[in-house]
């Protein structure tokens, strides 16, 4: 009898045929529904027998309609909807996610039913929905603290929704993973639930540092430390100027985690970048992230160039600011001299002079 994870393992070393063989001996129904659209995925991102996906669906499909308990149909139609939506059949999957949130309204039972709604929220958000995804999430959440039960009774359900809501951050690039976090962090925190609070901040740390590249991969190999095949990924997926960003960006979390090998990476993602062709929005991100780094003569260089004269202003106040918590207050004070901006100017002065006084 072959387990759950044998099948894994065999459609992630491409052994398609032999999975799918094995996947009927399962005897736990979502488990079969999971493995059949893991498969399908598997085949569609690693080009394997294209041929093969409608088949696989449609097996995954029969299950879940042969389902008698709500929950479980819900739970069956959701997995094979978000399957249908990393594939690309964009109408299948709003069918299929219609027919899950259809399936929740005969679950009787609120705490039941919240989590199942969490479980489709967490299918949306990974099946591309991540907007309807965030709405579900909320659906589910009051569906739970509506229940008329005690409190203490609810909490297993909230925290549920948390854990899969950070689960969905995890499977998402950092523009779209950080309310997911944020949302999960506020559960955390006002459950007292302190551990899985900390992890959560510190990702919601990092979706705010790796902005540019934040893949899911990236940010997961920066999370283990694993920082120089974080860098090798971003060699991989991206070039130019977006590698350069994702570069400082990596460099800057590894000053963070107190690495002292980031400035080496800052000189080699400048070394690498040959004939770049910089945006206004380039040049702001990079100046900040210098600034940040502390590489305040590149940051400068960048910072000059910007065109916005509050954003310029507001950059060159910045590296002012750092080059005073270097105790360089005269250079501080030449540079305070030329932002454009004169409120801008007026209170970085203020600042460096109050700094300034205080040592």
């Amino acid at each position: 009898m072959a387990t759950r994870e044998e099948i894994e393992m065999l459609i992630q070393r491409g052994y398609y045929d032999e999975a799918l063989s094995k996947i009927g001996e399962l005897s736990d129904p979502i488990d079969k529904v999971e493995l059949l659209t893991d498969l399908a995925i598997a085949i569609h991102r690693r080009g394997g027998p294209e041929e093969w996906i409608p088949g696989t669906i449609e097996d995954a499909m029969y299950i879940a309609k042969k389902l008698k308990d709500p929950a479980q149909k819900a739970v069956a139609y959701s997995i094979i909807a978000s399957a249908l939506g990393i594939i690309g059949y964009e109408e299948d999957a709003v069918d299929f996610f219609g027919r899950a949130l259809d399936a929740t309204d005969n679950i009787k039972n609120p705490i039941e039913k919240g989590t199942v709604l969490s479980t489709l929220a967490y299918h949306l958000a990974i099946g591309g929905y991540p907007e309807s995804a965030l709405d579900v999430f909320n659906v589910a959440f009051d569906t739970i603290i509506g229940a008329e039960m005690s409190y203490p009774h609810k909490v297993d359900g909230i925290i549920r929704i948390g854990e899969l809501m950070e689960r969905a951050g995890d499977a998402l690039p950092s523009s779209k993973a950080l309310e997911f976090y944020r949302m999960a962090f506020d559960i955390f925190d006002k459950l007292h639930v302190n551990q899985r609070a900390a992890v959560v901040e510190k990702k919601i740390e990092l979706v705010n540092t790796v902005h540019e590249v934040g893949l899911p991969e990236v940010r997961e190999s920066l999370l283990e430390g694993r920082y120089h095949y974080a860098l090798a990924l971003i060699e991989k997926k991206y070039s130019g100027v977006a590698r350069l960003i994702g570069e400082l960006e990596v460099a800057l979390w590894m000053k963070r985690m107190n690495n002292l090998e980031y400035m080496d990476v800052v000189d080699s993602a400048f070394k690498r970048c040959e004939n770049p062709i910089f945006t206004e929005a380039n040049v702001q991100r990079i100046a900040r992230l210098l600034t940040e780094l502390g590489s305040l003569k590149r940051a400068l260089e960048f910072a000059r160039e910007i065109k916005d004269i509050h954003k310029k202003s507001e950059a060159l106040r910045a590296i002012a600011v750092e080059l005073a918590k270097r105790h360089e207050f005269e250079d501080a004070r030449r540079l305070v001299e030329s932002i454009p901006d004169p409120e801008v100017k007026a209170e970085a002065l203020t600042e460096i002079v109050t700094m300034e006084e205080s040592t």
